[in-house]
């Protein structure tokens, strides 16, 4: 199993502006090892034992961070990967990636005082019962989600990205293990607008647990939402990468300075959008 953290950058919804740039990041590792990550670039970077938020540094720690996250990665089996895309390029490829995820059947869109949604399904949620110490039960049961649109077009494009990482991370794996057929993920997310319970998190949760019998991915993906992502290390250094390459947009800069790193150990890639994706 892969420990996964996720943080966007701005934020998991579109502002309505066009140009708006938007960046999610992706971190994972077999165990902890992220933890020894962050503490090396901490300590490297600013004499401390965590890293904070990107938007509480100044700017000679944003300076060196680039440089020192290329220093240390190496080190670790920490697989880091992003993807920055402007508003309405995420918009003209929706189509695209609803049918990549197999979903361009299942998505509809709705308007409910006059506001614009997106409803998806139905789907057939599963529920397991353990009768009279019985073997358990299996039953179907219809299930269907509405999200407003400028929040459900972001979240089918993380869900695009997570579901291509899964399946391009596999050969790399492969290579060190032969033998691996399936990779489990559990991610850890910040809480999506509206909460843990809300429209965007459920349909998150839906569509990620459902990757694995829709035949996407070879695993399955779990998810743990962090209701205070403040102490998570993992969140810490995937909203200081975020920043990072949000930062580097911001300036005309559409690749990280020192080479990509591609490999079975540590790994970074960052993906970017130019034109109409498909």
């Amino acid at each position: 199993m892969l420990l996964g953290a996720l943080d966007h950058s701005p934020s998991e919804q579109l502002s309505g502006h066009p140009a708006e740039w938007h960046t999610t990041v992706l971190v994972l590792s077999e165990g902890g090892e992220y933890l020894e990550l962050v503490t090396d670039l901490a300590q490297r970077l600013a004499q401390s034992s965590a890293l904070k938020k990107w938007s509480d540094k100044r700017n000679h720690y944003k300076a060196l961070f680039e440089e020192a996250l290329a220093a240390e990665l190496p080190k670790y089996p920490v697989h880091i990967r992003a993807i920055s895309a402007p508003e309405w390029i995420i918009g003209a490829s929706t189509a695209h990636m609803l049918k990549e995820l197999g979903l361009a059947n299942f998505v509809r869109p709705v308007v409910r005082n006059e506001k614009r949604y997106l409803e998806f399904g139905p789907f057939q949620r599963v529920r397991t019962a353990r009768l009279d110490g019985e073997y358990p039960k299996a039953c179907c049961e219809p299930a269907s989600f509405e999200v407003r649109e400028h929040q459900a077009i972001p979240l089918i494009f993380i869900c695009h990205f997570l579901l291509r990482m899964h399946q391009q991370l596999m050969p790399l794996m492969q290579e060190e293990w032969p033998e691996l057929e399936w990779v489990d993920w559990q991610l850890m997310p910040n809480k999506f607008p509206g909460g843990v319970d809300g429209p965007m998190a459920s349909l998150f949760h839906a569509l990620m647990s459902g990757s694995t019998g829709a035949g996407l991915v070879a695993g399955n993906i779990r998810i743990m939402t962090l209701l205070d992502s403040k102490t998570d290390a993992g969140s810490a250094l995937a909203d200081n990468v975020a920043g990072l390459l949000r930062d580097k947009i911001a300036c005309g800069e559409m690749q990280l300075a020192k080479p990509t790193l591609q490999g079975r150990g540590a790994s970074m890639l960052w993906e970017v959008w130019s034109a109409p994706h498909g």
